[in-house]
């Protein structure tokens, strides 16, 4: 009886999350609030848990403050460190035909625990089960790796990480939908088994991994290759970047190439970063074809007062460069609400065109709901 209750709870949860997305750090915090990443992060590329400094960020920019520490300071051990995200959303969305909607985003614990430079890395959680699978695979863990860092404690220094990850490429924007990292290269759950060396400075940074593809969960990532990402810092409120990715699967070849830039006004409180890449990608199987995709996104970010923060941004994407017609454009409008340094609520809303020519356009406005652990 308990093994039938088990089974049936995790149907459930498997239609609940048949929609389920995820979101990552806050990039428009770096230059116009911490040099690095690792300001505010433990990993070496952003995203998961917050180190003191990530802590202090989200008491202060947030309306209400609180203890921003995990579950608003529980104790633990000196070696452990805790976190955790859940988000949900509901609207609107219009891919052709307007419709109502809900679900949740993501369900996810994290932990890093170690000593004297090594650390082991788990990110676990919900996902939409694999089509005709298990209930049971509604639960797994999207990252685990074990970490070894030259200077502990410290946002700089080298990095090296073995196990399951997204290798690190691009701007790395929290929202998954954003064309450079939708088309570009780092797709949501594209994670993927990967030995990655980081090394990171107040003036540049470098990211290089290779990585193979899961052969048991399912991913987005269905290749082998390698990845790399460098950063250059020009004073303290301006980065260029350049990147590259190459993955080889049976069916498919695919070779990305692109650059970022990063601008801070101090004046004006705003922060404006962009990525461009070209795609090439070759089908192995038939005839061979080969085609050339392009990829773009800009991001405005400006602070609208104590815990509000205002981003608009304008995407472009090109499917095959031979093809007149096959393109998207999307202009994105998210409004922040950062309640307390744990509950943050999120407005946004998209326009997208799909054959500019022929006037074809969907969207949607949502409201989203996230609490950090």
């Amino acid at each position: 009886m308990t093994t039938r209750i088990l089974v049936k709870l995790l149907l459930g949860l498997s239609l609940v999350l048949s929609l389920t997305h995820r979101a990552d750090a806050y990039p428009q915090y770096q230059l116009s609030r911490d040099t690095t990443c690792t300001g505010c992060h433990l990993s070496p590329d952003g995203g998961g848990i917050l180190n003191e400094n990530g802590v202090g960020v989200a008491e202060q920019t947030s309306w209400k403050g609180g203890d921003g520490n995990f579950l608003h300071g529980m104790s633990r051990p000196s070696w452990l460190e805790l976190g955790g995200d859940f988000r949900s959303a509901a609207g609107f969305v219009d891919p052709g035909v307007a419709s109502v909607a809900a679900y949740p985003m993501q369900a996810e614990v994290s932990a890093s625990a170690g000593a004297h430079g090594f650390t082991l890395n788990v990110v676990g959680g919900l996902r939409r089960p694999d089509e005709g699978g298990s209930a049971i695979h509604v639960l797994w863990s999207r990252e685990h790796y074990l970490m070894w860092q030259q200077k502990p404690g410290e946002g700089s220094g080298l990095y090296i990480r073995a196990g399951r990850m997204m290798p690190t490429f691009g701007l790395r924007l929290a929202e998954h939908i954003v064309y450079t990292q939708k088309f570009g290269g780092r797709p949501l759950y594209g994670e993927a088994y990967a030995l990655a060396a980081s090394y990171v400075t107040p003036s540049f940074e470098v990211h290089a991994s290779g990585f193979v593809h899961d052969p048991i969960a399912t991913s987005v990532e269905h290749g082998d290759g390698g990845a790399i990402y460098v950063e250059k810092r020009l004073g303290e409120h301006a980065a260029i970047g350049a990147e590259g990715k190459y993955s080889s699967s049976d069916d498919l070849h695919r070779t990305f190439g692109g650059i970022t830039a990063k601008l801070y006004l101090p004046s004006a409180d705003l922060q404006i970063q962009g990525e461009a890449e070209v795609i090439r990608q070759k089908i192995v199987v038939g005839a061979g074809d080969k085609a050339t995709q392009i990829a773009a996104y800009v991001l405005a970010s400006h602070p609208l007062g104590k815990g509000l923060m205002l981003d608009g941004g304008l995407g472009h994407f090109t499917q095959d460069t031979r093809v007149k017609g096959l393109t998207r454009d999307c202009v994105d409008l998210n409004l922040h609400w950062f309640q307390t340094s744990h509950l943050e609520w999120l407005v946004t809303a998209r326009l997208e065109l799909l054959d500019l020519g022929s006037g074809t356009n969907g969207g949607y406005a949502l409201a989203q709901i996230h609490y950090r652990l």
